[in-house]
């Protein structure tokens, strides 16, 4: 592994730890901001899932989705998330999984902890990251969340995973 290679690990690996960082610390549009325009966040329902088009998907939101999920957070009026759960999420296990030209694929497994009412939810599974890479940085073609137990069943939860 070269010099280069070692550097753009490190980067990839600190985008990845910001975009968990920025939702721990609930700055949603911050987080919204690291995606690309078309980009989609996607939570499958099954872990051989191929698609979120032609099957039921446990999350599937575009910029507009993620806007009006985002506006529901900030909103006083959503009774059921008063109060705001907290979050902690862990990233680890980071791979390069596939570099061409600006675009890279980045797999990566996670812990994510739920606070909410006195109730710990735990979630773990395996994320994968398509980035597009530009001179400003990285940016979020698509984050998929798979969950360990995607096909199980789970309580409600408006956190993003």
């Amino acid at each position: 592994m070269t010099t280069d290679d070692l550097l753009f690990y490190h980067r990839v690996s600190q985008f990845l730890f910001l975009e968990a960082r920025l939702l721990d610390e609930q700055k949603w549009e911050e987080w919204n901001e690291l995606f690309t325009e078309d980009g989609v966040y996607w939570a499958p329902a099954s872990w051989e899932q191929p698609d979120p088009f032609h099957h039921v998907s446990l999350i599937f939101e575009d910029k507009l989705l993620r806007d009006v999920r985002i506006a529901r957070f900030k909103s006083p009026a959503a009774y059921s998330l008063q109060p705001f759960p907290r979050t902690s999420h862990m990233v680890s296990n980071i791979m390069i999984d596939n570099r061409e030209g600006d675009l890279v694929t980045v797999s990566s497994q996670f812990q994510m902890t739920e606070f909410r009412r006195d109730k710990p939810i735990r979630y773990n599974g395996a994320y994968t990251h398509e980035l597009s890479e530009s001179d400003s940085g990285f940016k979020m073609r698509q984050k998929k969340a798979i969950l360990v137990n995607c096909d199980g069943t789970h309580e409600s939860s408006s956190v993003y995973f």
